[in-house]
């Protein structure tokens, strides 16, 4: 009897073994890339096949697949010319930005692998800025109310900052960001972050582009 029950249970824990074996879950590596068309007199832009287009002054995300990948951007105006056609190499888990500027004659981009987007557990959220106005002049930024350059001292053409704390308190109200010529404090632009939509514990990018005279800002958020 004993060595019955001894074969029985044996049995059983040959087949539940088997049977998690066979419940193993693959997953696919995974990158992520979040893509922003700030192109001057741009259309909206088609990533590979993907259905998500990313329209004009915006930006999309995107999940890709480890490895060498192409990233391939067209416009979705037809003839559909290529505007940016290169392979890069993506980590599993990793996260990319990239950006593209110029006109469609001339595209420029910047691609860079997010190494430092920080966490928040305070009562605050992180900013950056990206320089992306062709004119190649070098920029200042400064919170609405504290000393020119004190945000960002000096930021060169498709240059970027690194993110900095911004306190989202509400009661402290919106949050407006002067853009300035570096050399000459000359106010060029801002941009309202506004207290209904403080992007607590989490972080943003503030891409300063267009045409020298017509600048503006986007907001782009790095959650």
């Amino acid at each position: 009897m004993k060595t019955t029950l001894l074969s029985i249970t044996m049995l059983l824990s040959v087949l539940i073994l088997a049977s998690c074996k066979k419940q193993e879950i693959k997953t696919t590596p995974l990158a992520s890339i979040q893509i922003t068309n700030v192109l001057i007199g741009g259309s909206e832009l088609q990533f590979g096949t993907n259905a998500a287009t990313i329209p004009s002054n915006a930006y999309t995300a995107y999940g890709i697949l480890t490895g060498s990948q192409v990233l391939k951007l067209s416009s979705t105006v037809s003839p559909n010319p290529v505007y940016y056609n290169q392979t890069k190499d993506f980590v599993n888990g990793g996260v990319y930005s990239l950006f593209l500027t110029g006109t469609p004659a001339t595209v420029e981009a910047v691609f860079l692998k997010e190494e430092n987007i920080p966490s928040h557990t305070v009562d605050v959220f992180g900013a950056r800025v990206i320089n992306l106005v062709t004119d190649d002049v070098p920029i200042s930024v400064n919170l609405q109310g504290s000393a020119n350059g004190s945000f960002v001292s000096s930021l060169a053409y498709k240059a970027i900052s690194t993110f900095k704390d911004v306190s989202s308190v509400a009661t402290e109200g919106n949050k407006v960001f002067e853009f300035r010529d570096a050399a000459t404090g000359a106010l060029i632009t801002s941009f309202t972050v506004p207290s209904y939509d403080l992007p607590r514990f989490r972080n943003i990018t503030l891409v300063f582009s267009g045409a020298l005279g017509e600048e503006t800002v986007i907001r782009a958020n790095n959650y």
